[in-house]
């Protein structure tokens, strides 16, 4: 009797441990750094063991579209309670970059919370699109009465909830931010002036710092010490600014979830100080403010994704003085520890990160200044760095910024370079492979300094938005939406079909997949509540047949949702006995 119970025992044991365990992210959807995801598509994440209902909710998933801001959604949990799965009410913006956090207060069945969250960035897929692009308006942003403003670069958010993309612009010598917003024809016809003092303000970034659901600012201030929270009201004013000191030459800024408690905190980079300074969100808009030191000489740029692929937010740092590119990998407790450096001919003026090669892991792109040339370095998925790639050309005089998008419409991601002495921004594509040509050279008035990549026009492809600080204008350069010139298995159409309907015990669901795809099914009864989810992984290219467990299932009319890499698919779906 003795030897029958024990195996018994030994099954109950493993139970027990593992309902003690805290639960952990065994997959989701989209990939981490997935460079072509619908703009309606859904995000999931599947857990190892059961998930709390009561510790699911809207404030325990909040997922921020680069341009689109704080997504509205309903977060719902799958039958088996393994999975959570955020179904957005708005789409994305084409071709924008998406934020996911998960919060550590997610609890297993049994009550014990995550401890750490879990975080993860995708890109939203652009159409077709050109490489060679047309300048077809300049905005000047001088009043009357200025001579000088020094236009530096502008955020592309959506700031009065209209749809379309707005811009929020920044300049040094007259120390305010201008905001154009779009007229819904990816035009800006006017602007208004927000003060900021006399402290040159310089990056700035979008996050919902208050978590009000709106797209609110942080401005930090390139030769002095300060960092300004600009709160938005969602109609594209921003009454209300606190301000934090910083180090001195608080020049790249980067948003994050840096300790998984759900609200945004700032990454700063000093460069005249030579350290970082982490303002940590107290989760109303106000913040904690440490500064720290790193290995690095002049630490000028920032850029945030995850690159050991454990789920949390990870910083690339590009130092000026030093003249090398570092990575400090976060643990989701607000700490981030030394993971790597490496030399690049010239001086990182500002940084990129994405999956530049398609290897799902992340890699670093960077514009350096006085070594006329750009530099991209290759990440391992485990916190080392490539040696890296230098390009260069005549048009590359003195690059200040680097901007990633897919302009193209291919699936992976091109680069733009604002070169201040050109005066140009050239454009990269990308092969694929993380292998660059210069595909065109877009002239600039006088001193090119950011490039802004997003569909300003709302027509699927992206567009770039030059700025110019010698002239302080912005120049609208528009994508024509041509046919691209290489179309992988990804962005290809996949087909849908159901074999037998009404459903019985089982539902088959036909799938044609011209590549390898990651594929999940949704399903939906008549109020629109989720009964049934199931993340299929990566299937194979061809025809083939997925069985759906409807047995369970009351009679009735359901909603199919079938998810194929960047295609969506939703076909009616009955169930009967």
């Amino acid at each position: 009797m003795i030897k029958r119970l024990l195996p018994l025992f030994l099954f109950c044991s493993f139970c027990l441990s593992l309902a003690a365990q805290p639960p952990v992210v065994a997959s989701h959807f989209p990939a981490n750094l997935a460079t072509a995801a619908d703009k309606w598509t859904d995000i999931s994440a599947t857990f190892g063991q059961p998930i709390s209902p009561g510790s699911v909710n809207a404030g325990a998933v909040k997922v921020f579209g680069r341009w689109s801001g704080p997504l509205a959604a309903s977060v719902q949990l799958s039958a088996d309670s393994l999975t959570i799965i955020v179904i957005p009410q708005t789409p994305f913006f084409a071709g924008e970059w998406v934020t996911v956090n998960l919060t550590k207060d997610i609890q297993s069945a049994a009550g014990v919370p995550m401890g750490r969250g879990y975080s993860w960035n995708f890109w939203v897929a652009a159409t077709g699109g050109s490489l060679l692009q047309t300048a077809v308006d300049t905005i000047a942003l001088r009043l009357p009465d200025e001579v000088y403003i020094q236009t530096y670069g502008a955020y592309a958010g959506d700031l009065n909830n209209d749809g379309f993309s707005d811009l929020a612009v920044i300049n040094e010598a007259s120390d305010d931010v201008r905001i154009l917003l779009n007229d819904g024809a990816g035009h800006y016809s006017d602007f208004s002036v927000i003060p900021m003092g006399n402290l040159t303000p310089s990056p700035n970034e979008g996050a919902d710092f208050n978590g009000d659901g709106e797209i609110d600012l942080a401005v930090s201030t390139a030769h002095s010490n300060e960092v300004r929270i600009l709160f938005g009201d969602g109609q594209g004013g921003f009454p209300h600014i606190d301000v934090y000191n910083t180090g001195a030459g608080a020049r790249g800024l980067s948003v994050l979830d840096c300790n998984s408690d759900g609200y945004d905190d700032i990454f700063i980079t000093n460069r005249i100080s030579d350290n970082i300074t982490l303002l940590s969100n107290y989760g109303d808009g106000s913040f904690l403010v440490q500064d720290m030191n790193t290995a690095g000489d002049g630490e000028t740029a920032c850029a945030v994704a995850d690159a050991n692929n454990d789920g949390l937010p990870d910083v690339f740092i590009g130092s000026y003085n030093s003249q090398e590119l570092s990575l400090l990998l976060g643990d989701g407790q607000g700490g981030f520890t030394f993971s790597d450096a490496i030399a690049v001919n010239g001086r990182p003026w500002m940084i990129a990160a994405a999956d530049l090669n398609g290897d799902g892991f992340a890699d670093v792109a960077s514009a350096n200044s006085n070594g006329n040339r750009m530099a991209i370095a290759f990440g391992d998925g485990n916190g080392q760095l490539s040696a890296p790639v230098h390009y260069t050309n005549s048009a590359l005089l003195f690059p200040l910024a680097i901007d990633l998008g897919d302009l193209d419409g291919d699936g992976d991601l091109d680069i733009v370079t604002s070169n201040y002495s050109g005066p140009t921004f050239t454009v990269f594509e990308n092969d694929g492979f993380g292998q660059f040509t210069l595909a065109s050279t877009l002239p600039a008035p006088d001193k090119a300094s950011c490039a802004i990549l997003h569909d300003r026009d709302n027509d699927g492809d992206i567009d770039i938005t030059g700025s110019d600080e010698g002239m302080d204008v912005l120049v609208l350069f528009e994508n024509q939406g041509a046919v691209p010139s290489r179309e992988p298995g990804s962005r290809m159409q996949a087909s849908f079909s159901l074999a037998a309907n009404p459903c019985r015990e089982r539902c088959a669901l036909i799938m044609g997949l011209p590549a390898p795809t990651v594929v999940t099914v949704a399903l939906f009864d008549a109020l629109g509540r989720l009964v049934l989810y199931e993340t299929l992984g990566q299937l194979g290219s061809g025809r083939q047949q997925v069985l759906l467990d409807t047995g369970q299932l009351p009679e009735g009319l359901y909603w199919c949702r079938a998810t194929a890499g960047a295609v969506q698919w939703t076909g009616a779906v009955v169930v009967a006995d």
